[in-house]
């Protein structure tokens, strides 16, 4: 399905188009009136858009939820701490070997980094999938090389522990959130099998507002071509 303000943005888009074919016409309509003998007299003709005006009709398919305030994870003590417990949960045992204890705190400690650098870029818990992916694949590497360790919990099995407990944490650390990005319906066929009340009609006026490129020449003599309104 395509977002909304994609699905707006092709129609514009779609609006210029069809201005500038217009324009092209226009020129090669001038080249031709100023070959003819009488036509290289009259005005030449051309199209100009003052408003348009489009009622279209789109049923909203989802609307994602995006976070206002930046999170932040790295302060939060806890977050890092519950992330160990869970792997070491995941293991059956309280606590790790010190140098592997080490290893791994410091694994944490640097994806923990880049999920709030990601979490904040994208403003959504999407990179926490990723954080938790990643990091448990790291963890299992260096828990192979423990022949001390009686057994691993398998990456999958922890990924999907540490996805859990990660997305547990940052829905609380999460302030405010607003609507992001909506998924529409827009095709016909499938506007059809829409309840009315699904339906919402979206009024859109265009103008035109054009730009022309411009010489201006300075004090010194120095000549600029800018592209200002007409």
């Amino acid at each position: 399905m395509p977002k909304l303000n994609e699905y707006l943005g092709s129609i514009i888009s779609s609006l210029n188009t069809a201005r500038v074919m217009a324009d092209i016409q226009t020129v090669r309509v001038a080249e031709d009136y100023a070959k003819h003998e009488l036509l290289q007299h009259f005005s030449v003709p051309r199209m100009r858009i003052d408003d348009v005006e489009i009622t279209i009709p789109v049923a909203i398919d989802s609307a994602e939820e995006q976070i206002d305030a930046p999170v932040d994870i790295i302060n939060n003590k806890d977050f890092n701490s519950q992330i160990y417990a869970e792997i070491t949960r995941s293991l059956g045992v309280r606590s790790l070997p010190r140098e592997t204890s080490l290893q791994v705190r410091s694994l944490i400690a640097s994806e923990t980094r880049e999920l709030e650098t990601s979490i904040n870029k994208s403003r959504d818990l999407t990179p926490v999938a990723s954080f938790s992916k990643q990091l448990a694949e790291q963890v299992s590497k260096v828990l192979a090389q423990q022949p001390e360790l009686e057994k691993s919990a398998s990456t999958d099995d922890l990924s999907g522990r540490l996805n859990e407990s990660a997305t547990s944490q940052l829905q609380g650390l999460v302030g405010n959130t607003s609507l992001g990005d909506m998924k529409v319906i827009a095709e016909t066929h499938l506007l059809r099998d829409q309840k009315p009340e699904h339906i919402m009609q979206i009024k859109l006026k265009i103008s035109e507002d054009a730009v022309e490129w411009q010489k201006l020449e300075s004090a010194d003599g120095e000549q600029k071509r800018l592209l200002l309104p007409e």
